[in-house]
């Protein structure tokens, strides 16, 4: 609805998501190593003594790689949106999220393995983060990483709109798609396109029942596309 009224995205808005995000993690970090500092280490022990998954240290390395690697998502945004950044620009935008993800996606992941049983990761795995933060710091800090996360995804998802819409009249102009799509409303929006995307999203998420283990799957094709 946002999209078919004409509303875009905000750079502000943005910068403040992102700020309010690196606070959020920050205050998870903090508590977590405070957390750990006054209860000791003996959680991540007894985590290390449980047989590894995969059968060997390098498998089990190899396939926390490569489902960390499918977890990282946003590097697209910016590609999304290239053509209308100044030059320079693009490599910043993805200089900066590297230094982000490289940091607090290994740092949390211990962090996590540390001060949670494996038993409970297994449990909360759909929202180990919210666990942790309400485990070392309160329900306060897990009801915040809550709030982060919808407004995160949010974002995510008002961005995975503008970017198709913008990629499918391209490839409408380039008379790829029928022309129809290129129709647009008083908000010189396509709604056209917006529409067949949201059926699209909608109809993925009736097939899968609305499971996040088979809607985590379509990462990978994706990739593979």
């Amino acid at each position: 609805m946002l999209t078919i009224l004409g509303i875009s995205e905000s750079a502000k808005v943005a910068v403040g998501i992102f700020l309010v995000h690196l606070i959020s993690l920050t205050l998870l970090v903090g508590s977590a190593i405070w957390y750990l500092a006054t209860h000791g280490l003996d959680n991540l022990s007894l985590n290390f003594q449980l047989p590894v998954k995969g059968g060997s240290v390098a498998n089990a390395l190899f396939f926390g790689f490569s489902a960390a690697m499918l977890g990282i998502s946003g590097f697209e945004s910016s590609a999304n949106f290239v053509e209308e950044q100044d030059r320079g620009v693009f490599p910043k935008t993805l200089r900066n999220m590297w230094i982000v993800v490289s940091f607090f996606n290994p740092v949390i992941a211990f962090l996590a393995i540390a001060a949670l049983p494996m038993v409970e990761v297994g449990q909360h795995t759909e929202t180990l983060l919210s666990h942790l933060g309400t485990t070392t710091g309160g329900r306060w800090l897990g009801m915040l990483i809550s709030v982060d996360a919808v407004a995160v995804l949010s974002g995510a998802v008002l961005t995975s709109f503008v970017g198709v819409s913008g990629l499918m009249k391209r490839m409408t102009l380039d008379r790829i798609l029928p022309q129809f799509f290129l129709k647009e409303n008083k908000a010189k929006s396509n709604y056209l396109i917006l529409i067949t995307f949201f059926l699209l999203c909608a109809s993925v998420l009736f097939i899968t029942n609305g499971q996040l283990g088979p809607l985590s799957g379509c990462i990978p094709f994706r990739f593979w596309r």
